[in-house]
């Protein structure tokens, strides 16, 4: 779900509009932030460490997402670290205070960003069941479609075997056997090692 943000929201919010290079740490897990986050462009990964150091992808931001609102809304820490995985970012930083401010006045628009996080939960629940439940080709499929965001037309799949691997909670390994599996069966494509989904 995308929310519109005009120039008059970037007025009346006073939000700022940083640049971010590749790999940069946007927000680390566990630290508390003034700001809300929106980003404009590139794409960021969120994820969490293990105590062991391996890393759990728990999703993509893409273009015209806040990222990171449920933590700043109750003043909690961050529950996962963002971090920068395309070229640059280009992400808009609101003040709490004013944005939350921004809500109170504009009710219709306010509707519209509290959907936005029930929607993203719900897509967190089900990820989470998905992990626990399906087998490692179901959980692929549900990572390639969620990667989609319902497009029926077949598309590149910009994510690493190893992204799919953190995602999904299988091994490399397996993620590999199973999407030759999949090829095999005629459920993707794969062009110059890029899978078509």
């Amino acid at each position: 779900m995308f929310l519109n943000i005009t120039e008059n929201f970037i007025k009346e919010t006073n939000a700022e509009i940083k640049k971010h290079e590749k790999n940069s740490l946007i927000i680390n897990e566990g630290s508390t932030s003034l700001y809300f986050y929106y980003l404009l462009e590139g794409e960021l990964s969120v994820y969490n460490l293990t105590p062991e150091g391996k890393e759990f992808l728990q999703h993509k931001v893409r273009e015209n997402n806040f990222f990171g609102e449920p933590a700043v809304l109750l003043e909690k820490p961050f529950p996962g670290t963002v971090e920068v995985t395309s070229e640059f970012a280009k992400i808009l930083r609101i003040k709490r205070e004013k944005f939350l401010q921004y809500l109170k006045n504009n009710p219709d628009w306010s509707l519209e960003f509290t959907k936005s996080i029930a929607e993203k939960s719900i897509i967190k629940s089900n990820s989470l069941k998905n992990i626990v439940f399906l087998n490692p080709e179901d959980r692929i499929i549900k990572q390639l479609n969620d990667y989609k965001e319902g497009k029926d037309e077949k598309i590149i799949i910009e994510l690493t075997r190893k992204e799919l691997s953190n995602m999904t909670g299988l091994r490399i390994e397996t993620i590999i056997r199973t999407i030759k599996k999949m090829e095999k069966d005629g459920k993707l494509q794969i062009v110059n090692g890029k899978v078509f989904y």
